[in-house]
């Protein structure tokens, strides 16, 4: 039992790692600690941000705004739409937390303005967390006038809270 423990706090990483994270108006990419759990924070009750460094704040929607670095950037729980980890996603802290997600739901999901084609993992095909693991997944904007450009991932953590719906492939 206690073998299982250690050998468990071995395999989380240490190294900081980068980080990409999609807001209902940004995509903010930066390097996170390597603490930083495999969970989206959310909530209006506290300020608990997702903390990057060495951060480049892009505007994903339709105005000309200018890209904006950053040495350190919070990022605000209730705006995050989805996390995207550049990383073993395995290392994170609270991954297991999503190996309970069995039920495979596959589709282009209108989740705040954007389309996610993709694998989304639930634990019952009709019940869903506030956070969701998707896999496999393309990322667009829904505005073909847009600057974002496609982005691609194999694990990408999404915020249920701006989910619209989905077209069922």
């Amino acid at each position: 039992m206690f073998g299982k423990k250690k050998d468990a706090e071995k395999a989380v990483s240490k190294t900081p790692f980068p980080l990409q994270v999609l807001t209902t108006g940004y995509l903010i990419e930066g390097t996170a600690s390597a603490d930083q759990q495999f969970f989206l924070p959310a909530g209006t009750d506290y300020w608990y941000p997702i903390e990057l460094t060495a951060a480049t704040i892009t505007s994903t929607g339709a105005d000309d705004l200018p890209v904006r670095k950053a040495d350190k950037f919070e990022v605000k729980g209730d705006t995050v739409v989805a996390m995207i980890p550049r990383t073993d996603v395995t290392k994170m802290l609270q991954y297991e937390s999503y190996l309970a997600y069995k039920k495979s739901l596959k589709g282009i999901f209108y989740i705040g303005p954007y389309l996610f084609e993709g694998t989304l993992m639930s634990f019952e095909n009709d019940r869903f967390n506030s956070s969701i693991l998707m896999l496999d997944v393309k990322i667009r904007h829904a505005s073909s006038k847009s600057k974002l450009d496609e982005i691609s991932a194999s694990h990408v953590l999404v915020n249920t809270k701006w989910l619209h719906g989905r077209e069922v492939k």
